[in-house]
């Protein structure tokens, strides 16, 4: 499979249109390339024979040589003299000079993908003339919710370098992960030496998510999933560590399976099971992983309650980004979405023998990437509340269920383009709730902090 990909920066806040040209093979001579503020889409023309075809194409962007795949791609639905009109979200690129490549790819029981294209040049400045930089927030209030609480922010960390997600150990420490395949810890400020760096990472995929052990006071059991290079492709591999003065280490891997899609979740549940979304691309494949929700002992092995066959208790998950339990313990949510950008929150209850399930569909601005209900003391008002990150449109959703607790009652913005893009969002034991974007970790409170 080859295409051939042009490349074009369309500006989110302005009309700016492509040139459709061909991108130099090599930089300008002594130059650094485009200058941007790294909030733009990367638009290009796609050949496609017909927009069937095109639907099954997903995109690798490549910065500096490191594989992420691209997310909210949107094309056009007629062809142009050059191809589909298409553009993809930039990802977070950190300030200075970077070299993208852009490939095609289509998943199947493995990843056929394109050549890449030809290498673009990019400098990003970190903010245009007049606007604030995405990572240059600062404390201060933050707002003021629709049922009145008044919200104020704080800045606590800094040198975080694309979390993916967080889990606080009971003693107030908070472990991170990082897709690049790092665990930091910050206790009070962030540790400088990693507990943890995986490296065989699988290219488009990463630390996908963290879990403690509810008993990690006994066991000191640290629970990592993310995608590997295996012998026929990139495979989802769960792995547990023991860790032992902010070191992670006995390493054993749990489970290792097909990851054709490469987006993936993990939660303990309330009965202390390890609960385990997984991609797929064929997700009600009765004979697959991929596409389902695992509910597994803390050995990876099946719970002796299970029914025959596999160890699942939901499937026909295309891509899930994230899960989370009700405080109660009776409902889990699962965030999904489609490659082209599609996302919904789907509540399962999955305590029944045939688990009920309600669906709620999030506004196309969304992106979520991390999600969590509020168990905090701290902002009552919060109570039950599901809170999700988004990254693209650089906000917490807030949603609130009524009496029916799957079926929401009102959502609204929180932190709207206050601190950037936001990548994870959990309550801490204090009942505050902390949040991570791509640099540095956030604490959102109410301004009434004596409750």
């Amino acid at each position: 499979m080859t295409r051939r990909a042009t490349w074009c920066l369309v500006m989110t806040l302005a009309a700016v249109g492509c040139s459709g040209g061909d991108p130099p093979e090599t930089p300008p001579p002594g130059g650094n390339g485009e200058l941007i503020t790294g909030r733009e889409r990367l638009g290009w023309d796609q050949q496609a024979p017909n927009p069937a075809e095109l639907a099954t194409l997903r995109y690798a962007i490549y910065i500096d040589g490191v594989r992420v795949e691209m997310t909210g791609v949107t094309c056009a639905p007629t062809p142009g003299p050059a191809g589909f009109a298409c553009s993809g979200v930039l990802p977070p690129l950190s300030p200075g000079a970077h070299t993208l490549e852009l490939a095609t790819f289509v998943a199947t029981d493995g990843v056929l993908e394109s050549s890449r294209s030809a290498p673009f040049r990019v400098t990003v400045t970190g903010a245009a003339p007049g606007e604030q930089a995405r990572e240059s927030w600062t404390n201060g209030d933050a707002g003021i919710t629709g049922d009145g609480v008044g919200l104020h922010v704080e800045r606590l960390v800094d040198g975080l370098e694309l979390p993916t997600d967080a889990a606080f150990a009971p003693d107030g420490r908070l472990f991170i992960a990082e897709r690049a395949g790092r665990i930091r810890i910050v206790q009070g400020q962030l540790r400088t030496e990693a507990a943890l760096k995986i490296d065989d990472i699988a290219p488009g995929g990463g630390l996908l998510a963290i879990a403690l052990d509810p008993e990690f006071a006994e066991t000191r059991h640290v629970f990592t999933l993310s995608t590997a290079i295996g012998s026929r492709g990139p495979v989802f591999r769960l792995t547990r560590y023991r860790e032992l003065r902010g070191v992670l280490a006995q390493r054993a891997v749990l489970l290792e399976t097909p990851a054709a899609v490469p987006s993936a979740a993990m939660r303990f549940g309330p009965d202390g099971m390890l609960y385990v979304a997984l991609g797929g691309t064929s997700p009600d494949s009765p004979s697959s992983y991929g596409g389902k929700i695992l509910r597994l002992q803390p050995d990876g092995r099946a719970p002796r309650d299970r029914r025959a066959g596999l160890p699942a208790i939901s499937s026909g998950h295309l891509s899930p980004r994230a899960l989370a339990w009700r405080p109660d313990g009776n409902l889990l949510w699962i965030a999904d979405g489609t490659p082209d950008g599609v996302e919904w929150i789907t509540g399962i209850r999955a305590t029944d023998a045939i688990p009920e399930r309600a669906t709620w569909g999030l506004p196309s601005s969304e992106t979520t990437s991390s999600m969590a209900f509020y168990d905090g003391s701290r902002i009552p008002e919060f109570r039950g509340d599901l809170l999700i990150a988004s990254p693209v449109a650089q906000r917490l959703m807030r949603i609130k269920f009524g009496t029916d607790p799957l079926r929401a009652e009102f959502s609204e913005s929180l932190l709207d383009q206050r601190v950037g893009p936001i990548r994870v969002v959990l309550t801490g034991p204090d009942g505050a709730i902390y949040f991570c974007t791509p640099t540095a970790l956030g604490r959102l409170q109410s301004l009434i902090t004596n409750r």
